[in-house]
């Protein structure tokens, strides 16, 4: 997605607010017993960001753009193919992995394989890997493994500026076995199943020694210091509410579930809807509804919202005006979310109508249900 260099500034801006907030500590690469490593494995999938065949969006976009964007516009699938409905907030990034613009664009190898490799890699490793020389004992067992696994795939460009765009980019075509990128780095780090990257610093099996800037994949940018997802600079931003609904969400989730469903949508949607989140908390409705449950008051939510008339758009708040307003962040976010379209000449009146609207369905939340609303 391209954008003029206005567009890029306003963006910016709307990032600068979004992102004010006092963020947290947590870290959605790596939270509590489970990695994400969608960074290191693009290929494993994940979330769709939109429904249907991209064949079948096309042709309906083809037919009726009015009828594209009201089947669509939105709406995105999250864990479980729970369909969630809210406007995007962030225009620079839909929301679906993005690290290097190629994620979500190969069919997911399998859990199973992935396991396989990891064992033969940790194997490997632990024989290959001499703390005395890190360096040159990396260096040997990367071109080991990707011999081993029969590895092909180079990065059109791996120095400079440009590799930071190319380097991470996969060209047009079919694929055949070792032509799609992955980071021999990752692999189990225990016994016990634990997966990620074996030359990270905290990781037993690199003894304190950061292998990553040597011989990852990104090492060109300087590993996963420079290399992550729009989700994960999100994430930080999450209130505590947001957060027991994303423990329910990824619990019992392996390293595979986590890194296909937790860290795109499901991330995004906790976002948007924060506000209403707390609210919900606040009234000790939030920890008897399950996801599903939750999803269906959101979407009801979005469905029903009073303050979306499109016959005024040439006097509507942009989502830049909205979050310019002197009103709590959240809940900015939250009107953006559901594509609120305030009248800059009444925007007082309609505030008053969308938080009256808010309060009345907040203690309403026990709609049951798990079909499409």
């Amino acid at each position: 997605m391209f954008h003029s260099a206005e567009q890029e500034k306003r963006i910016h801006k709307e990032q600068e607010i979004m992102r004010s907030g006092e963020a947290n500590g947590t870290s959605l690469c790596q939270y509590r017993n489970v990695s994400c490593v969608r960074c290191c494995l693009p290929h494993i999938g994940g979330d769709p960001h939109m429904e249907d065949s991209g064949e079948q969006r096309s042709a309906l976009s083809g037919k009726s753009a009015s009828a594209y964007r009201l089947k669509y516009s939105g709406r995105y699938l999250g864990p479980r193919n729970i369909l969630m409905k809210f406007n995007n907030f962030n225009p620079l990034k839909d929301p679906k992995i993005e690290a290097s613009q190629y994620e979500d664009s190969f069919a997911d190898v399998g859990r199973e394989e992935m396991e396989r490799r990891f064992s033969e890699r940790r194997k490997l490793f632990l024989g290959t890997y001499d703390p005395e020389q890190p360096r040159q004992s990396l260096t040997r067992y990367m071109k080991a493994a990707q011999a081993n696994e029969g590895y092909r795939y180079k990065p059109a460009a791996s120095a400079g500026p440009v590799s930071l765009f190319l380097a991470g980019s996969v060209p047009a075509g079919c694929f055949k076995k070792g032509e799609l990128p992955e980071c021999q780095l990752l692999g189990f780090l225990d016994g016990e199943g634990k997966v990620g990257c074996m030359a990270h610093p905290l990781a037993a099996t690199s003894r304190d020694y950061d292998g990553r800037d040597h011989v990852g994949f990104f090492h060109h940018t300087g590993c996963c210091e420079n290399v992550g997802c729009e989700a994960s600079r999100e994430f930080r931003f999450l209130s505590a509410s947001a957060m027991k609904v994303f423990d329910k969400a990824v619990a019992h989730m392996s390293w595979y579930e986590y890194s296909r469903h937790a860290t795109s949508v499901l991330v995004y949607y906790l976002r948007s809807y924060d506000f209403i989140l707390q609210s919900l908390d606040e009234r000790e409705f939030l920890d008897a509804l399950t996801l599903e449950q939750l999803v269906v008051f959101t979407n009801t939510l979005y469905n029903e919202w009073p303050i979306n008339n499109p016959d005024h758009d040439s006097k509507r708040m942009d989502s830049l005006d909205i979050l310019s307003t002197d009103i709590p962040l959240a809940e900015r976010i939250l009107y953006i979310a559901l594509d609120t379209r305030f009248q800059r000449d009444h925007f007082a009146v309609q505030l008053q109508q969308a938080r009256d609207h808010i309060e009345k369905v907040s203690n309403i939340p026990q709609r049951k249900g798990n079909g499409e609303h």
